[in-house]
């Protein structure tokens, strides 16, 4: 789908809104991904629903070293990144769906706040 970025919203919001009516879809609901055109002939996209999401070198990094580590732990059993990411997701939501749920939306706020700065500028964000 392709739109005219908004002048009044930030792109942010209106794919988040986006978003929310994918979900409200009847299922099985399609794979989506909205491009945003602005006047400066730059163009963002941004996909709905269930996709695999874009990771920084950072993060990879950081995913390796987890694995690296608990591979030398699990050994001789085998372990791949993928199962990493699926063990860390499972635990997240364990501990949100317990009474960690406010010291994790703590931890995220605070990690949130952190990076902050290192985001890359998005288009149409308030103050551009």
């Amino acid at each position: 789908m392709a739109l005219g970025a908004s002048n009044k919203t930030p792109v942010v919001e209106d794919a988040r809104l986006a978003g929310l009516a994918w979900e409200r879809l009847p299922d099985p609901k399609p794979q989506l991904a909205v491009q945003f055109y602005f006047p400066s002939g730059q163009d963002q996209i941004v996909y709905l629903g269930p996709h695999a999401p874009h990771l920084t070198p950072k993060e990879i990094e950081l995913l390796h070293g987890i694995w690296l580590e608990l591979s030398n732990e699990v050994a001789p059993d085998e372990i791949h990144h993928h199962d990493v990411v699926h063990f860390a997701l499972e635990e997240l939501q364990r501990d949100m769906s317990n009474s960690k749920r406010r010291e994790v939306i703590g931890n995220l706020r605070q990690h949130l706040y952190k990076i902050r700065n290192r985001r890359v500028p998005v288009l149409g964000a308030r103050g551009e």
